[in-house]
């Protein structure tokens, strides 16, 4: 008589209690985790000549804070693997988006974006609610390990030409206290409410550029915008100032070269709605963490949508679906998770989404080695 040993029967029992999560598990791995999607012109290049890293000369890095880390594993795979490829490559951010270009900039670029996830995922506070001098000195030190003795290897950066944006304040954001720095950001909301132009009213972009740069922002709504070369007695508070979030951190005032208060670039634009000129190769690579973008921080819970135009020359790349299934938490990281969750559950679940980022740069190399196009789509912004 055939017996099966108790090792064999516990297997089984344990296969038939786990068989239903098992094929979950596999259906999930086999989903894709990158969704690449094109606008229509750059869908049109993409199908003529292929997908090339090469053939891109802008890239966009948005804002958005700790939910770049899902970007980190694109970030290394395009520093380590296209180095050539990227060189001379505009590349346009705000806040965190910014601070990532810098260490693009780089000539250590792939060690110089695994420090600064390294930086952020191990930035920890005194409690929940850490006063402003506290948080304050947290970004510092993350842009410390980034810019500090590198000044002019980013400035003079032969792989990428950074470019970075700050909202300079007018009006009642031109004073520094907190009360009207309120009262200014309600006014930024209300105004934006009733359409963005307005916030033209309240702020002026800043775009801080190369020296040799010939970046030249289209943008529909028309808000003004200042163009500023950067240099060694800029580039860290420039940079410091694109991440500055409004309450979270004291207005920078008196940039050298651009006078005036300076608050976070994301404020205006957060994930862009503008198409840019200047570069000799018009396709845009967009590395990001939302297929849904939206125009300036104050649309975040709005439902009005980037300009078409703006994403015509466009490729996107954003995690899918099933990629956020994977995370610990089931969505990206975010700024809450600090109060959300104590030290340790909050780094184990930022650095699992870094590991997991790694997949993402997996599915991008599959299709640029198998040139399988079918795989990108058209974008539809929603």
């Amino acid at each position: 008589m055939n017996r099966r040993s108790p090792v064999k029967k516990a297997v089984l029992v344990w296969y038939k209690i786990n068989k239903l999560s098992l094929l979950s598990s596999l259906i999930v791995m086999r989903d894709c985790l990158l969704n690449l999607q094109a606008g229509p012109a750059a869908l049109e290049h993409l199908h003529q000549h292929g997908l090339h890293i090469r053939d891109f000369g802008y890239m966009l890095a948005a804002s958005g804070g700790p939910k770049w880390l899902v970007l980190a594993g694109l970030d290394k795979y395009l520093t380590q693997e296209h180095p050539v490829d990227m060189q001379g490559i505009y590349g346009l951010g705000t806040s965190a988006g910014a601070f990532r270009l810098a260490c693009y900039a780089r000539q250590d670029a792939t060690q110089a974006i695994t420090q600064f996830a390294h930086d952020y995922i191990n930035t920890t506070y005194s409690g929940p609610r850490p006063p402003m001098e506290e948080r304050d000195n947290s970004v510092k030190n993350i842009l410390d390990g980034i810019v500090l003795g590198k000044e002019k290897d980013i400035i003079s950066s032969p792989n990428m030409r950074p470019h970075w944006i700050t909202s300079q304040c007018h009006g009642l954001g031109q004073r520094a206290n907190w009360m009207t720095q309120i009262a200014h950001l309600g006014l930024s909301y209300m105004a934006n409410r009733v359409r963005r132009e307005a916030l033209g009213l309240l702020y002026s972009r800043s775009c801080f550029i190369p020296e040799d740069s010939r970046l030249q922002l289209q943008d529909p709504h028309q808000l003004p915008t200042d163009y500023h070369h950067l240099s060694s007695n800029n580039l860290y508070d420039s940079l410091l100032a694109s991440g500055t979030i409004p309450l979270f951190s004291p207005v920078r005032q008196n940039i050298v070269g651009a006078p005036g208060n300076h608050v976070d670039g994301g404020l205006l634009d957060y994930h862009f709605d503008m198409q840019l000129q200047g570069a000799t190769k018009p396709l845009v690579l967009y590395p990001h963490f939302s297929a849904q973008p939206r125009a300036g921080w104050f649309d975040k819970k709005l439902t009005r949508q980037p300009r078409p135009s703006s994403y015509d020359k466009v490729l996107l790349l954003t995690p899918s679906a099933a990629f956020l299934a994977r995370l610990k938490q089931q969505r990206l990281p975010e700024r809450g998770d600090f109060r959300a969750y104590d030290d340790i559950t909050r780094k184990q679940a930022w650095q699992q989404a870094v590991d997991l980022s790694n997949y993402l740069a997996d599915e991008l190399q599959k299709v640029i080695v198998t040139q399988d196009l079918s795989l990108i789509k058209p974008l539809r912004l929603t």
